[in-house]
């Protein structure tokens, strides 16, 4: 069953339902109703649904639901498990319990109105619609089939007198007022109303019962009409948000990544609600003949004809394209494309070539507002089919693509099963809805992947020849070739492997090379662009954090840049650009213990101390030549960041997948709760637009998120209450997520390779400026090697607070700062902020003017 965090729509109905039939069975045996007359009874172990009732209250919630007539009201705490009988209640009983309670003249509780008015507010949509249209397009069903909508209203009627009296509304009866609630709904209506309903407790057993009760499951066409209905309801939820996400990149709100996780995630997400109504679907003939029911059913109630529906233009896929419009929300045409796919990859370890043009040509200018149905349709399949073919050289063309969305995985299984997965139909849809959002902007995600991971390849390349001859013992050789693979890696998809094997196949046919764009799959799709860096940034950014720590280059370059800027020895004009957006980012705690940088002379060498991992007394005392400074625990690392994006490594590095895997509702809301940002400006306009992201400074709140990030890396997260009770809309997910992944994207991208050789040079700068200083203070051997450079800063900061010799020495720290104005006022102070994550990377940063 979905955690509660994200539970569908159709699950909330059955819970619902499940709680009626039990509020009437136990109470009706309460009532000295025969158990032997309930439908049937199994052991309760033999079960493993959930209790209908939401368990017993408690203490004070006890005691006051002792003093309301409602009988069994319950919480929504999780239920013990019971140890009696389980009863499975037809549907054909229900009124006959209600009979039998309304004569013992039992008060029925207010949550019991509450929950079979929803149970009929879900329903009653589809029992005007079957009974004028079911027969037309399911022929073999029961044109007498008692619709449940009917057995619940007769239910509600009888216990009606025994309710708790409701005010009228504008004057209404009770009975007004319900049939006005339920009227002039149409099938193809969202079931909002169930998401706006608060979330109440459900109406649960009698006190002391303790079987478990349910509702016998219908295998009905009614049900199985309802499902999908209920189904494509939530997914349009999950559809219009993903939408927002894509509108707003393309605005320049969202950078490609994050807004492809998020986007991903979104689609696993749906991907859960689908499996949870999907056995109920296969029971009625599966999804593909429920869908064109479905679609059958929507055209009919907004006026066609099923003659006109069933004879159309196009005879060869029995589809009317005028009603485009309509099918659009229900998943029948991309279903109906994959279902296409399926002989294209009937045989094993086939490798299917699109030949360009096959399907016609989707032009990104194009007004697609314009186009008649025909046209959208081609559209689709023009962007589907050649996309599809893209996937399926990935699965079969090469080993180990180094990241699987949905789409993908889809097409996988249907490779496989020779079936279509109803979620493949959905992230297919996504896949257009994203192109069509972005028209001829669909390739930017393209151009930042090819850009970025080129800047990546590069920057790899330069750190081999800024330390050829520069070793340290802590970075081996094992160390340089997780590098090297690092960067095969991006070479690898920069030659396109994908095209380079259907060229091969075609050389072996005697065909000619495709006249395809090259790395197609990236070009069209901005989610595998988007998710295929992200990939290689989480990569990047582990490396580029493990130099850093190797050779504590950043460290102490940035205890050497604050000591400076506290002694109001670097003007503002100077300031280092590059270091000031690093340490915003990361935060105090990644430079010094006890996450606060030192403020007085004194400090900054024990600050400094700590953090190289030896004790102030180590240095300051007399030393024999080649005595190690640091501790064996060694120096303390940059702390790591992007809690919420590194939770993700699992599915985008190692490739951890699967349908019961990682991204279930439950675990996105915590990974949501890691952000180390909190709204300084919320939207006002609902839709999240307008959000502004600060980052938390609270140092008690941080010390809690960062034991929540631990309990994360070992499963041992409690559930957090929004996962625990009441409903959670795409809205509470999709949206939070997104905006947690961007706020960590500058600190995610921000090139620690290159910024490591920037503090080494800047290191070697001072200590050639301040060698005759610091020879006359320590001696010829106060640096043996060039590795030993962040020393130099602990001889300065030594110096400057008086330690050692208790006269303060402050004409180092002054040439350091002298150093340290010359960089930051020229380019290359800037080079990190401004040329490769402003221009390259295209995120540029505004700075706020401090007061003086």
């Amino acid at each position: 069953m979905l955690p509660s965090a994200l539970v569908s729509t159709y699950q909330q109905y059955k819970l619902d339902t499940d709680s009626v039939a039990a509020w009437l069975a136990s109470t009706a045996k309460s009532l000295g109703y025969s158990a032997d007359l309930l439908d049937s009874s199994v052991a309760a172990t033999s079960t493993s649904q959930p209790r209908a009732s939401g368990g017993r209250l408690k203490g004070k919630a006890r005691s006051n639901a002792k003093k309301t007539a409602a009988a069994g009201a319950s919480s929504s705490a999780p239920a013990p498990k019971p140890s009696g009988p389980k009863y499975v209640i037809s549907v054909r009983s229900f009124v006959s319990l209600a009979e039998y309670i309304a004569e013992k003249a039992a008060p029925v509780p207010e949550v019991f109105r509450t929950v079979i008015d929803r149970v009929i507010a879900a329903r009653s949509k589809f029992g005007g619609q079957l009974r004028d249209y079911g027969e037309a397009i399911n022929p073999g069903s029961d044109a007498k089939h008692q619709h449940f909508v009917d057995v619940l209203a007769k239910v509600r009627s009888v216990l009606s007198p025994l309710m708790p009296a409701v005010k009228d509304e504008d004057g209404q009866s009770d009975a007004a007022r319900l049939a006005n609630r339920f009227t002039g709904l149409a099938v193809y209506e969202a079931s909002q109303e169930f998401l706006n309903l608060p979330d109440v407790a459900r109406p649960g057993t009698a006190q002391n019962d303790d079987s478990t009760y349910e509702a016998q499951p219908e295998r009905s066409f009614e049900e199985a009409i309802f499902a999908p209905d209920a189904l494509i309801n939530d997914l349009g939820h999950v559809r219009s948000h993903i939408r927002w996400i894509w509108s707003n990149h393309k605005d320049g709100l969202f950078e490609v990544a994050p807004a492809a996780v998020a986007t991903d995630t979104a689609v696993a997400l749906a991907r859960g609600l689908i499996d949870e109504v999907l056995p109920l679907l296969e029971w009625n003939g599966g999804i593909g003949d429920l869908l064109e029911r479905y679609y059958l059913l929507r055209c009919i109630v907004q006026g066609w004809k099923l003659e006109d529906l069933k004879v159309a233009a196009n005879v060869k896929d029995n589809f009317n394209h005028k009603t485009y419009d309509i099918a659009d929300g229900t998943y029948l045409l991309p279903y109906r494309l994959l279902e296409a796919f399926i002989p294209v990859v009937e045989e094993r370890g086939q490798v299917p070539i699109y030949k360009e043009g096959m399907f016609g040509y989707w032009d990104p200018k194009s007004n697609r507002s314009l186009k008649t149905g025909l046209q959208k349709f081609e559209d689709d399949r023009a962007l589907l089919m050649p996309f599809f073919s893209e996937i399926a050289t990935a699965m079969r063309g090469v080993d180990n693509w180094p990241v699987k969305d949905e789409l993908y995985q889809g097409v996988e299984e249907l490779a496989k099963t020779k079936k279509v997965p109803f979620y493949a139909a959905f992230a297919a849809q996504i896949f257009l809805d994203i192109t069509y959002e972005l028209g001829e902007h669909v390739e930017r995600g393209f151009d930042a992947f090819q850009e970025q991971t080129n800047f990546m390849n590069n920057d790899v390349e330069q750190h081999f020849e800024f330390h050829s001859k520069l070793k340290i013992k802590s970075w081996t050789a094992a160390h340089d070739q997780m590098l090297r693979e690092f960067q095969k890696s991006i070479q690898w998809l920069g030659k396109d492997p994908l095209r380079n094997v259907q060229n091969r196949l075609l050389a072996r046919m005697g065909a000619p090379a495709s006249t395809m764009p090259m790395h197609l799959i990236f070009r069209m799709s901005p989610v595998v662009s988007g998710l295929m860096l992200f990939h290689f940034r989480l990569v990047y950014s582990h490396v580029g954090r493990a130099v850093a720590d190797a050779w504590g280059s950043v460290q102490y370059a940035q205890h050497l840049y604050n000591a400076a800027c506290r002694e109001r020895l670097v003007g503002r004009e100077d300031r280092w650009q590059d270091m000031e957006v690093l340490y915003a980012n990361l935060g105090e705690g990644s430079f010094y213990v006890g996450g606060e940088a030192p403020k007085t002379a004194a400090d900054y060498f024990k600050k400094f101390s700590l953090q190289m991992g030896t004790s102030a007394a180590a240095m300051t005392g007399t030393r024999r030549r080649g005595a190690p400074l640091a501790s064996g625990a060694g120096p303390r690392g940059l702390k790591e960041g992007c809690p919420v994006s590194c939770m993700f490594k699992g599915r985008y590095v190692r490739g951890q997948i699967g349908p019961s895997g990682f991204l279930t509702p439950e675990r996105v809301d915590q990974i949501i709760d890691l952000s180390l940002f909190e709204p300084i400006e919320t939207p006002n306009d609902g839709k999240g637009d307008g959000l502004v992201l600060g980052r938390i400074e609270h140092p008690a709140i941080l010390k809690e998120k960062a034991k929540k990030t631990m309990a994360m890396g070992t499963n041992k997260q409690q559930r957090k209450k929004a996962a625990d009770g009441g409903r959670v809309t795409p809205s509470q997910l999709i949206q939070p997520l997104t905006w947690a992944l961007q706020a960590e994207t500058l600190e995610l991208a921000f090139p620690l390779l290159t910024f490591h050789r920037w503090c080494w040079r800047l290191l070697r700068s001072v200590k050639e400026s301040c060698d005759s200083l610091l020879t006359t203070r320590y001696g010829p051997g106060y640096l043996e090697t060039e590795r030993q450079l962040p020393f130099v800063v602990g001889w300065i900061l030594m110096a400057a607070g008086g330690l050692g010799n208790d006269v303060p020495d402050r004409r180092m720290l002054e040439i350091a700062a002298g150093v340290i104005g010359e960089l930051g006022g020229c380019e290359a102070g800037s080079i990190v902020s401004e040329k490769i994550l402003g221009n390259i990377f295209d995120m540029p940063i505004a700075f706020e003017e401090e007061d003086a």
